[in-house]
């Protein structure tokens, strides 16, 4: 085979060189050749065939101008030359797969998928609002709201960011309080003129009004006769008051004036902000109350600065006057 006349590059001449570099598939051919001992070894890792692998490096000599295998008897041996570029290529040859595998796996780096459950309540009024800003704040995060109201449920303990409302659960090292429960009643300003309810609720004001209260027995929540004791008001009779069976329903009620709702501080912020609800008095708090949020994994780089974010959403809430 003819001598191919070459040309050192000048130092300007990088361009021109490049253009004169031989196939990468035919590189690549003949490293995997070598490493393995055969074409047919070769052919089978690079998911082709063991002619196309032998063309390759036919072509890949006729580039560089000499045989790189002395070919006796159906066996493949390095020759000189073929010693000598493979030691130069091999190193190279592996830095530009690397580089090139680091480029697409960033490119195609998995979007981490972060569930966060909470009750059904808080997700809908509070979590809800905010999730079009967190995926602003977290654009390569894929978020699942799940909204579970029972604490044994398996997504809840399972799921990445858990919020729920209650006392400590026992023995959960995780159960970080990051708002104490603050109650009181809420209804639509309209509500409150019409009734004169403007200077909050007393006995003779439960008496005449309609209490909007959730039909669930859950001892963590308070009702209206649990919220009377703990504000030393005597309980109304309850057998006229509105049952609905979740929160995000009663509360709709009170904005549009059907009634007066118990309202959480924490929960109920928006609606307070945006006038369509006012707090009434008294207040209760209870301190082993409130929401407590557990964190699966709480050393991830990924859920840190979500789980921080949400815990400046809670900081930021403006509790009423009681």
């Amino acid at each position: 085979m003819p001598a191919r006349k070459t040309r050192s590059p000048a130092p300007d001449d990088t361009a021109s060189s490049l253009d004169d570099l031989p196939s990468l598939r035919g590189l690549v051919a003949f490293n995997v050749t070598v490493r393995l001992g055969s074409m047919t070894a070769a052919a089978n890792e690079l998911d082709t065939t063991q002619p196309t692998i032998s063309q390759r490096i036919r072509a890949l000599e006729e580039h560089l101008g000499h045989p790189l295998f002395d070919r006796q008897g159906g066996r493949l041996i390095l020759n000189h030359y073929g010693e000598s570029f493979h030691a130069e290529l091999a190193g190279g040859l592996g830095q530009v797969c690397s580089a090139v595998t680091e480029a697409r796996r960033k490119v195609h780096k998995p979007t981490p998928r972060i569930t966060i459950a909470a009750g059904a309540g808080f997700a809908h009024v509070w979590l809800r609002p905010r999730l079009e800003r967190l995926e602003q704040a977290f654009p390569e995060c894929h978020f699942t709201l799940l909204p579970i109201d029972r604490d044994e449920d398996p997504q809840m303990q399972q799921a990445d960011i858990a919020i729920r409302f209650g006392p400590p659960l026992t023995g959960d090292h995780r159960d970080t309080l990051v708002v104490a429960e603050r109650a009181f009643p809420v209804c639509s300003p309209d509500y409150a003129r019409r009734h004169g309810l403007e200077k909050g609720l007393d006995a003779e004001a439960l008496s005449r009004i309609t209490l909007l209260h959730l039909d669930m027995r859950d001892s963590r929540w308070l009702d209206w006769a649990t919220w009377c004791r703990h504000a030393g008001l005597p309980v109304p009779r309850l057998d006229k008051a509105f049952p609905f069976n979740n929160f995000p329903l009663t509360l709709n009620a009170a904005v549009n004036h059907q009634g007066v709702a118990l309202g959480w501080s924490h929960v109920i912020q928006d609606l307070l902000d945006n006038g369509s609800l006012i707090a009434l008095t008294p207040h209760i708090s209870r301190d082993r109350h409130g929401y407590r949020m557990s964190v699966r994994h709480p050393n991830s780089a990924v859920i840190q600065p979500i789980t921080r974010w949400l815990m400046r959403e809670f900081s930021g809430l403006t509790l009423p006057d009681a």
